[in-house]
């Protein structure tokens, strides 16, 4: 945009003084530089290309090529699978009614939020948590919370109801309704996320607009609000369908007890077999790569033309849009206790209890717990893979998503390498994580790529997995810093690697700083992929909680959850830190 304005503004200066004779190039001597700049700039680009063709498409073709090697064996023994339409169904219903919740709750959420005081502005960061807290922690801590027998919220109800002589219930974690509640309360902060954004660039003078010619408040936000919304509404649903049609994690803890599977558990439990059966496995997955598909196609018609549901507001005119009553502050501290403090204390409670117990004696907590973990090898490694594999998969993922960046920002310069590269990113937002497990351990077990068992192996998947978060961050960070001071950089005769190290990367510097901890954060929380790459030597934690839950050792789960809290929570420090951007004086 701003070079298309220098080039404008040269064009009129050259009009004015009446001389006929054609800009001059950018020399080096008697040497053109531009044509040699820009071949460098497209083959550079075109290897970009390259790797990450090879780090996305090799996983969703085997998976592919494996549910239809063979004549398509592995449909028909899905096909002929007693328990398909009741995994089916669980699939769907688990993705329609988390849309459905967490599209609802999310909006009422950001709609109260978009109308704190000053004051109370800090509850509005309450619904964005769970983004950041491992779901692994939060889906153990429910199931501590609300197990049907010593659960500690079943335990509440049954005094504050009076049911003291029941010996379960009133509430079972473990069944189809309450794996879909806790999934959609999760996800939530997607929508959240997305409808708040959006919020925020409302102009405020549709709805005085609205408010003078009559309508009521709620006439208003149906009316006018919410169409304006449109955008964020459409590409938060889609996008809590896709990982709510490949939800692994809740499914697996909370469903597996009483044999409920959805597609993705359907598929790790074929995959878990002895010997695997990969044709199945990969044929439970095919409907969820096509879902994939599907979203990346639908999101880029729809969101297309996004300028007429534009509004033209100053920055923090939609802060008066509304103002926030009681029920906006009860409904954030509500989910706020529900989806994150509940949970999570729960999770510390067993943690620190000799065992789970649905006695609690705040005099017979203890750190035995913590010391068995640390005393263990097997988890102590686990430890110590997690940080080392989030740290090499974070240095190597930021730079890769820097440069997927500048090539989305040059989109008009080079629109063919850019659709590529957009469509390539997006492609693990589209497909879940536990298909680029399935995928990887397809593809790279063989040859000269053979990854299993190796850290490697375990990295590549979270450079994947994570990338689209990266590159987006990087992305905003440089729509927001423009061109204008790159271009006094070139002006004043400064090379490329100089202006970029001098004055681009301090300048995405808050951008970066969290990208860099919303890679160790997922990364440290990662378990979709992991439970399939892994290898007995490249445990992480996520996946050694895994294999705990699996034999019944809760406390060492509950210790194992709490750690992952605790990393997360550095990450989170972290963001804060590199994030902070500079105040005017440094600037």
């Amino acid at each position: 945009m701003h070079t298309t304005g220098s080039v404008a503004s040269e064009k009129h200066s050259r009009a004015d003084t009446d001389d006929p004779r054609p800009a001059p190039r950018p020399r080096v001597g008697l040497v053109d530089r531009r044509p040699a700049q820009s071949a460098a700039r497209r083959s550079a680009a075109l290897v970009l290309v390259a790797v990450l063709a090879l780090l996305c498409l090799p996983p969703v073709y085997y998976v592919i090529d494996a549910a239809l090697s063979g004549g398509g064996s592995g449909l028909r023994q899905m096909l002929a699978d007693r328990s398909l339409g009741r995994t089916v169904q669980i699939t769907v219903t688990l993705a329609l009614g988390s849309v459905v919740i967490s599209t609802v709750l999310g909006i009422v959420l950001a709609w109260g939020a978009q109308g704190l005081s000053r004051r109370h502005r800090w509850l509005g960061h309450i619904p964005l948590v769970p983004l950041v807290m491992p779901a692994l922690a939060a889906v153990t801590g429910f199931g501590y919370l609300l197990n049907p027998s010593i659960g500690f919220g079943n335990l509440l109800l049954r005094k504050i109801m009076f049911w003291s002589d029941a010996e379960s219930g009133p509430l079972d974690v473990n069944t189809v309704p309450f794996i879909l509640i806790v999934t959609a309360t999760l996800l939530t902060s997607f929508v959240y996320l997305f409808v708040r954004s959006a919020l925020a660039q409302l102009d405020q003078g549709v709805y005085d607009a609205a408010a003078a010619s009559g309508a009521s408040p709620a006439r208003a936000f149906f009316s006018v609000v919410l169409p304006l919304l449109r955008p964020a509404i459409v590409y938060s649903s889609l996008t809590v369908m896709l990982l709510a049609l490949g939800q692994f994690a809740v499914p697996l803890f909370l469903g597996r007890q009483e044999n409920l599977n959805v597609l993705s558990t359907a598929m790790f439990v074929s995959m878990s077999s002895s010997p695997p059966d990969i044709p199945l496995a990969a044929a439970y997955g095919l409907p969820i790569i096509v879902a994939g598909i599907v979203f990346l196609v639908v999101q880029r018609v729809v969101l297309r033309d996004q300028d007429r549901y534009a509004s033209t507001g100053t920055k923090g005119a939609a802060r008066s849009l509304n103002k926030s009553g009681w029920f906006s502050h009860a409904a954030l501290v509500v989910y706020g206790l529900v989806a994150v403090a509940a949970p999570i204390l729960s999770v510390a409670i067993v943690a620190f209890q000799p065992f789970w117990s649905k006695n609690i004696v705040i005099g017979d907590f203890t750190l035995d717990n913590f010391r068995s973990v640390f005393a263990n090898p097997k988890l102590v490694d686990a430890i110590g893979n997690t940080l080392v594999y989030s740290l090499s998969a974070t240095a190597i993922v930021v730079p890769l998503g820097y440069l997927c960046a500048k090539v989305l920002y040059r989109r008009r310069q080079q629109r063919i390498i850019a659709n590529l590269v957009d469509v390539l990113v997006s492609m693990s937002l589209g497909i879940p994580a536990v298909i680029f497990g399935v995928g990887f351990l397809l593809a790279f077990t063989h040859g000269p790529l053979n990854l299993y068992g190796r850290g490697a192996g375990l990295v590549a998947v979270y450079v994947v997995v994570i990338l689209p978060f990266v590159t987006r961050l990087a992305l905003v960070g440089m729509l927001n810093l423009g061109d204008n001071l790159i271009e006094a950089g070139a002006a004043s005769g400064g090379t490329l690697w100089r202006r970029t190290l001098t004055l681009e990367l301090p300048m995405l510097r808050p951008a970066l700083g969290n990208a860099v901890a919303i890679c160790l954060v997922l990364t440290a929380q990662e378990f979709g992929a992991s439970i399939l790459v892994r290898s007995s030597r490249t445990q992480v934690m996520s996946t050694v909680l895994y294999d705990q839950f699996a034999n019944g050792s809760n406390s060492q789960v509950a210790v194992m959850a709490f750690l992952m809290c605790a990393i997360t929570g550095a990450g989170v420090l972290l963001a804060l830190l590199l994030g902070r951007r500079s105040s005017p004086k440094e600037s």
